[in-house]
């Protein structure tokens, strides 16, 4: 990637975490990880989220989604039932 699309990318993992946090619970959150076959595509409701540096992580519930930005393809958040 270049920088450009690096810095993009990070926008958007920003830009996801603070919608989960302003509506926790009515933000979906879509995540494409790379070279990960197990989980290349995950989707959740996030009750809430966490940015550290590179580090990130979605909660819903029990389950937490949690990474690098490093380790993203894509990223995309949107409010449900609005």
């Amino acid at each position: 990637m270049t920088g450009v699309q690096d810095s993009q990318l990070e926008r958007a993992v920003v830009d996801a975490v603070n919608l989960v946090n302003a509506h926790a619970g009515r933000a979906c959150v879509r995540l494409r990880f790379r070279n990960s076959a197990e989980c290349s595509n995950v989707a959740l409701l996030a009750n809430s989220a966490t940015l550290q540096g590179e580090r990130f992580s979605f909660r819903a519930g029990f389950e937490t989604v949690d990474g690098t930005i490093a380790e993203l393809a894509d990223i995309s958040a949107e409010l449900i039932g609005h």
